[in-house]
Parts: structure tokens; sequence; C-alpha cells
């Protein structure tokens, strides 16, 4: 089955000008008053001269690609099974296209000794307590030349407990012999899981941790995928990458056939859900992994473009999984998109998230590394194809007016369109865009930001509101702004994690604001942060609700764009709403 077409269709500019310049929802319609910017001079088009930006450093500035054994070969993976899996990585275009990593997941080990079974099984490590491998991996140094030799890295598994979720050898109480171990045989990327460990959080984050200090140790690079089953705070720093959601299955979506939703969580678009809660703290060198792909192994062509683009626009790891001895000229051609693929590894480093969803239509949005430039991937998870919908530009963070659209699965230049566009998404699938109009119009004179457009909002629970509290997952849910018992008719309302990004394109002098956690708010607790193009200009501290409120005033001279962070404060997203009350920041005339 081909890619859907797309059809362009104008909107009057009129009928845009209250429309929100981006927020998250997490289902159901948006409700466009609930959250909208009031009317703004547009002026002349602009730009910002501080884009493209070069490609940060570190082990994982862009999410990192490859390939794992798992979900083709499980426990039973073997050496040969990974060099043939590299070959093919290479002979397919999958490296010309960025896939670097060939990771062995469980199976490399030695299986958990036990001196009671028939017949005994022996000790898993050495008399030095290195870990022994499976007879099916009698040289994994060696594996890991044969890898490097083909322009590749090579990945390994393990796990913090006494053993892995296979039953093999785990790196409880041998962490700094394993990590050396590691890097004398020349691994390049260790996932670290869960199983058969003490389930005491703070047992949790000092095991992983330990972990990340043996590494470093070695003195190799080495990519630290950090598999707690669940998203964790303290992994962010730790980790190059950390799973947020549950394991994934290759099911699109959840059907008649599960009608209680129990398997729902682990479906594609399950998974997209969990993840996009916690976009506010993806970036380079730091990413949200919504686990492996399924590309290849479920469904049909469609269904596996819509998986590639959600990812894509997410930011997350791209490590495929399927069967690549048996891989279709379809599912090639889906793993190997560079079009698609450059919206993953855009050296911005900004997570997509979750514009808005009509009907069964759900639209996300990415801000990428070019002045007045986003991806859109707008998924049908319905089992009809969509009635059209129709998508501002100021709903992606650009202004009205025209944009050049390119469709990134047809490879199709679509022509200039003004104000929006319009697509109809056959069932189970998706359209893919990139999207290149112009920025946002700067902030004149003093402006509140309740009322003035954003061009990125991510949220942990629902949009970010407009002038009101945080509810729950639907606009315009929440109550009137209030901290401390002080009422704010104007501001904003979050829920963290959080990051609301505004473009001052260096036309602003101060920042001022009231925050804390609401009144509506139950016992959570959160930190808020103030950057200027990354860098930061104000941190609270540790704020609960009974802290009251704190002020905010600094200087953002030079700042082109003023990111509104709110964190977790380390315990968790329960209760955590908060709000930025009288959020001004005072600006030239020009």
């Amino acid at each position: 089955m081909r890619p859907p077409m797309l059809s362009l269709r104008p909107v009057h500019l009129s009928v845009l000008v209250g429309v929100a310049a981006l927020a998250l929802a997490c289902g159901g319609n948006d409700d466009p008053a609930s959250h909208a910017p009031g009317p703004v001079d547009l002026g002349p088009p602009e730009l910002d001269d501080d884009l493209p930006r070069p490609l940060a450093e570190g082990r994982a500035p862009t999410p990192p690609m490859g390939w794992n054994s798992w979900n083709s070969f499980g426990i039973e993976v073997t050496a040969d099974d990974i060099k043939a899996a590299a070959d093919i990585i290479v002979s397919s275009g999958m490296k010309d296209a960025g896939y670097e990593y060939v990771n062995i997941d469980d199976g490399w080990g030695a299986p958990h000794e036990n001196p009671d079974a028939k017949p005994p099984i022996p000790a898993e490590r050495d008399e030095d307590g290195r870990p022994r491998t499976d007879a099916d991996f009698p040289d994994v140094a060696e594996l890991a030349d044969y890898v490097h030799g083909l322009g590749l890295k090579l990945g390994i598994y393990s796990d913090r407990g006494t053993e892995t979720c296979g039953h093999r050898v785990g790196s409880q109480d041998y962490t700094e012999i394993d990590a050396q171990t590691y890097a004398d045989w020349g691994v390049d990327y260790l996932k670290y899981d869960n199983c058969a460990a003490d389930e005491n959080e703070e047992v949790k984050r000092m095991q992983y941790g330990a972990m990340r200090e043996a590494l470093d140790a070695t003195g190799r690079d080495i990519v630290y995928s950090i598999c707690a089953w669940d998203f964790n705070e303290w992994g962010l720093g730790m980790g190059q990458l950390w799973r947020t959601t549950s394991d994934i299955i290759p099911t699109f979506a959840g059907d008649a056939s599960d009608p209680m939703g129990l398997e729902a969580e682990h479906t594609i678009l399950g998974i997209a859900k969990q993840n996009n809660a916690f976009a506010a703290y993806a970036g380079p060198n730091g990413w949200n992994d919504a686990d492996m792909l399924e590309v290849g192994r479920f469904g049909d062509d469609a269904e596996s473009r819509a998986h590639m683009s959600l990812w894509a626009i997410m930011a997350s790891p791209l490590i495929a999984g399927n069967d690549l001895s048996i891989m279709s000229e379809a599912t090639r051609e889906i793993l190997t998109n560079t079009e698609v693929i450059a919206v993953d590894q855009d050296a911005l480093g900004i997570q997509g998230v979750l514009v808005k969803t009509v009907g069964d239509l759900a639209v996300w949005a990415k801000p990428l590394n070019e002045s007045g430039v986003r991806a859109v991937a707008i998924v049908n998870k319905g089992l009809e194809p969509s009635p059209s919908v129709t998508v501002s530009w100021t709903e992606l963070g650009l202004r009205a007016g025209n944009a050049e659209v390119r469709d990134l699965w047809q490879h199709a230049d679509l022509g200039t369109t003004k104000d929006a566009f319009t697509a109809t998404v056959p069932s189970h699938d998706v359209v893919m865009l990139r999207v290149a109009g112009s920025e946002p119009t700067h902030p004149k004179g003093n402006v509140h930001l309740g009322d003035f457009p954003w061009i990125y909002a991510a949220n942990g629970l629902g949009p970010v509101e407009r002038n009101r509290a945080n509810g729950a997952s639907a606009a315009g849910d929440g109550m009137p702004l209030s901290i401390a018992g002080q009422p704010f008719a104007q501001g904003l309302g979050v829920s963290a994690p959080s990051s609301v990004i505004f473009r001052l394109a260096r036309n602003c002098s101060r920042f001022t604001a009231t925050v804390g956690m609401d009144d509506a708010a139950g016992q959570g607790s959160v930190e808020f942060h103030v950057l200027g193009d990354g860098e930061v200009l104000w941190e609270s501290g540790i704020v609960k609700k009974a802290d009251g409120a704190q002020s905010v005033d600094v200087s953002v001279e030079g700042v082109v764009r003023l990111k509104l962070l709110v964190t977790n404060a380390g315990d968790g997203p329960a209760l955590d709403r908060a709000s930025w009350g009288d959020p001004i920041v005072e600006c030239g005339p020009g």
C-alpha cells in the first residue's frame, strides 16, 4: 500500500487569529477558546539567526539508532546471528541511513548458577569474577572486532539484579568487574535491565548510578540505556536514554479483542501516549526511550509507517527489532526513509508532542533545527479512513501566512499553502510533513505570556492552560489560577513535567512572574526553572503547597527563546499541578 497523498486547502487568516500556537492534548477535541492567545500584530516575517545549531557534544547528541536481537531471537540468540544482522545492516542500506549499534540482548551470558539443577548449572563467573558467556558466544571481543570492522558499534545487555530476565548472569555485586569486562571486550552500548533485584527505589537508584560510574571509570565511551521499566527522574543525566513506558508489543492499538484495555498500554499508540507525558525532559544526550521498534513485525505497511513516524517525531531512539534476514523491501524502505529519520535525528533535540486530537486523528508536531520549520505527523487510530482534518500553522507554533509543505513518505513537495493544511488519512496510517513557514512575531512592549503565542508546549497531563489552572486531560477543565490564596487573572497552568517556550528574538529585557503550587493541586512538589537559550536564569528549588508563592524577576537581555520549565522534584508526577501567575516580559517597541 502506498502512503496517503495530502490535499491542501488554505484557510483564511481571520479564521485563525485566535487559535493556540501549540498545545498538548491527551484526548478529545481541543477547545481553542480555553487556551488561545488574543490577536497579535504579525508584522513582517522573521528569522532566527541562531538556527541551525551545531550538533551537541556527548555520547548521544541525537537519539541512538541501531538493531536489537530480542524481538526476533529472544534468549536463543547466537554470535552468528549478531554477525549476520551486522552484515545486513550494511548491505541493506541501514548503516548509510544512520543505524550504527548492533545490540545483543539477553542470552549472551552463562545461565545463572544452580547447583541443585539436574545436571548442575556451573558458576556463571570465572575465578576473577568476570562473567562467563554462553557457548553460543565463544568470544565477545572477537565479535566486537567483527562489528567494528563493518563500521558499526556493538551493544550488550545486563541486569542490576542477581540474574537477568532470561536467568543469565546478572551484575549485582559485580558492577565494576562487569563494566570493565564490557570495555575490554570493546562494547559501545549497555542496556541495563531490572529483573531479580531489590525493589526499593533508593536501592534501584543507587544500583543504576553505580553502573554509570563504573562505565565512566573504564575510560571507554559506552552509551548507557536505563531499562528500569518506567520513568525515573533520577535517570536524567545518568543515562543517555531511559525507558519511559511498558514493554512494547507488535500491535498498533487496542480493539474489541481487548475490551478492558489490558494490553492497550503496550500497543504502539499506548506507548506513544505514555512517552508523550515526559516530552519536557528529552534533549541531546538524554532521550525518552519508547522501547524498540516493531516495524516489520506486525500489521501492514501502513501501521509500520505510522509507528516509524511516531517514534521519529517523539525523538525516540530508533532501535529496530525485526528479523533482518527475512526483511521485506517495504520494511526496508520504511526503516531507511532518510527524510523521516532526519526528523528523529534533528540536532535541535526537541521531542515532538501531541498538538490536538480530532475524533480518531492525532496531530503531532516538532520544532526542527531551522527557523520556521516544523515536522508534523497526523495519525489515524481508527478502523475507517478519516474525515478531513485541518491544522493551522499557528497550532504548530508558526505564524499564519504562506508555508511550503513536503510529504516525507511520498518524498514529494506539495507546494505553498496559506495559513493551514487539510489532510485525509487512511485507517491505521499516517501523513507526515515538513512545514517551512515563519516563526511567530516576537513580543513588543509589556506582554502577558498567558495571552501570547508560544512556539512549543509540553505538559505532563493534558494541555498547558492559558489563564487557568491545569485540570486533567481535557482543555479548559481547570479552576481559576490561584497561588497561596492569591488569584491571578492571567498566567499559565501546568502539570509537571512541563516546558513552554516563547520566542523573544532578543527584544526583551526582563521577565517577572509569581510561581507556586496551584491552590487546586494536591500535596505534590515541583521545581520551577527559567532558561534563556539553554542557560539557567533562575530556579526555585523544591516547592510544595505549604511553601506558598515565590517571585521571579530576571534579566532576559539578548535571549532568543525563553523556556519556562517545571520538573517533578524527584518524587514523581502525582499531584504536581503548578502555576505561573502574571508571567510578563518587558520588551522593546520594535
